[in-house]
């Protein structure tokens, strides 16, 4: 499965994180959303030709072996340290629902995700190391606190305002 920062499918995925955020980064999927997730799923990872090999519950348990597959490598080049950063911890489904357990990210983090840029791209680009990037980007960092030159260079160079970085994780 691709990083969720190079595919239509990890992109869907990821579209849903604020929904979730919502909700203590649990979604619950009715009936039509699962239908386009898998929908979306056999078009992209199933061939026409082996379609018929598979009945609705390989093709469920498939789906949901794919979307906790999803994740980003989210490595320094620099000091080639860095972690698989995984966006979805637990799929369920009872038969009717399927329920996403996301993992947390600050709304920097996510915002950089969306982008498809490193750390390091972001910090040349706000003329700071990766070490602020990285310090911020925790999701525990209060950017509240943080220079408020600081929290601009951040949203101008993530392309959103600055209350967005701001909001409560």
């Amino acid at each position: 499965m691709a990083g969720f920062d190079k595919d239509e499918f990890g992109h869907k995925i990821l579209s849903m994180y604020s929904a979730a955020r919502e909700n203590n980064y649990v979604l619950r999927l009715d009936e039509e959303q699962i239908q386009e997730l898998k929908a979306m799923y056999i078009d992209l990872y199933i061939p026409v030709e082996n379609l018929s090999h598979y009945d609705d519950a390989k093709i469920m348990r498939k789906l949901m072996t794919a979307i906790v597959s999803i994740y980003k490598m989210d490595k320094d080049p620099m000091s080639n340290t860095g972690d698989v950063v995984q966006l979805v911890n637990t799929v369920n489904y009872d038969g009717r629902y399927m329920y996403l357990r996301f993992a947390k990210f600050s709304p920097m983090r996510l915002k950089r995700f969306e982008l498809g840029m490193s750390r390091e791209q972001l910090a040349e680009k706000i003329g700071y190391g990766i070490s602020t990037v990285r310090n911020c980007e925790d999701f525990l960092c209060d950017l509240s606190r943080q220079p408020e030159q600081l929290v601009y260079k951040l949203a101008k160079a993530l392309q959103c305002e600055p209350e967005e970085l701001l909001s409560i994780n």
